[in-house]
């Protein structure tokens, strides 16, 4: 062991500073025996018992082995002085400066007590491993105290790979009609379904696959999987949209089909068929009420019909979402029309085909309202 001349701390012979207060440690072993050698016999041995001392300097190499063992366990060098009578035999080696060199073999009996169950930390500059509890590394005398493990801090944190830059967005729509979370869509082609988790997850109305959105150049394709709740785009404010045979389509809960009626032909030999459509109705809507299957319908004629919760022709007064006056079906030049009459919460049409959506167009699907964002 290498003792510090600043402190009086014990450091390994390969220290180069001290570990106590970082202070450069002789290189010579020489310095380590003087803090043994003279204070201790005017210390601790009597007058009468110094002509002894002198007088045996022959035992000095037998007893000079067993007499440091004691010494490191107290770690006050100056202070072993008084420990026994034996001290004598201990002054014996002070003429034999090679002999004090071996005295720190015991020390590394007393190491463990230095160095704690948590183990030694690395010298943030020299990397060397320093017990806990010092505050200079031994190797290269750098201080340690409260100094932070660049190694272990820096190597987690790892580049994350790029992902792909988002093209467009689905925008939850609550029933509020505030904004909730948003799903990104990608270039080309994004499946959604209750399986893409996120928004979609919670939704027992969807299926695993329901709907693909893919953009083609700036324009963005939605194609219905075969969903069986299908997907369902909002039309326009006082806009007339065409819709045709077998069209369905949505109002607040309630989902509506339409079906053309064909007008009869002239009656062969003037017999008219049992059930045939009444004259000057053109179409008629049907509550759907399961998948190809419906319950009531209503014939559509004239002018056309309008649909509400409180007026219209035909009304759904125990369905709250459904407004006062929502909609109306109405023919012109042969072609049958939907115009949603300004409904807080819209009319939904049902995609049978591909359609291309623009910024701004909401889609239903299963039970919940996106805003497309593109």
């Amino acid at each position: 062991m290498i003792v510090c001349p600043k402190c009086g701390k014990e450091n390994q012979d390969h220290y180069k500073f001290c570990l106590g207060c970082g202070g450069e440690l002789p290189r010579g072993a020489a310095p380590a025996a003087k803090s043994f050698a003279t204070p201790t016999p005017p210390a601790g041995v009597p007058a009468a018992m110094s002509p002894r001392v002198v007088a045996t300097p022959a035992p000095a190499p037998v007893a000079a082995a067993p007499a440091p063992a004691a010494m490191p366990r107290s770690h006050a060098p100056v202070a072993a002085s008084p420990m026994t009578a034996p001290a004598p035999a201990m002054v014996a080696p002070a003429a034999h400066a090679p002999a004090p060199a071996h005295m720190p073999a015991p020390a590394p009996a007393a190491a463990p007590a230095t160095a704690p169950a948590a183990g030694p930390t690395p010298c943030p500059s020299c990397g060397a491993m320093v017990p806990v509890g010092f505050k200079f590394c031994g190797s290269c005398g750098a201080k340690t105290a409260g100094a932070p493990a660049p190694a272990s801090v820096a190597m987690p944190t790892a580049q994350p790979i790029a992902a792909p830059s988002a093209k467009g967005k689905l925008v939850l729509i609550r029933p509020d009609g505030s904004e909730g979370g948003a799903h990104s869509l990608k270039d080309g082609a994004n499946a959604i379904g209750r399986e893409s988790g996120s928004l979609f997850g919670g939704d027992s109305y969807l299926s695993p696959k329901h709907v693909t959105l893919t953009f083609k150049g700036s324009s963005l394709v939605v194609r219905d999987e075969g969903s069986l709740n299908g997907v369902y785009l909002k039309i326009p404010r006082d806009q007339p949209i065409e819709i045709k045979h077998n069209d369905v389509f949505r109002i607040g809960q309630e989902i509506l089909l339409y079906e053309a009626i064909e007008q009869p032909g002239p009656a062969r030999d003037g017999v008219e068929p049992v059930g045939s459509p009444v004259e000057g109705y053109w179409g008629r809507v049907a509550l759907v009420v399961g998948r190809d299957s419906s319950s009531n319908a209503f014939p559509v004629g004239g002018d056309g019909v309008t649909l509400g919760r409180e007026r219209g022709d035909l009304m759904f007064p125990e369905d709250g979402y459904v407004s006062g006056l929502h909609c109306r079906i109405t023919t012109e030049s042969g072609r049958v029309y939907l115009t949603d009459l300004g409904s807080s919460n819209g009319t939904f049409l049902r995609l049978k085909s591909e359609r291309t959506v623009g910024a701004g167009d909401f889609l239903l699907l299963g039970q919940q309202l996106f805003k497309v964002m593109i």
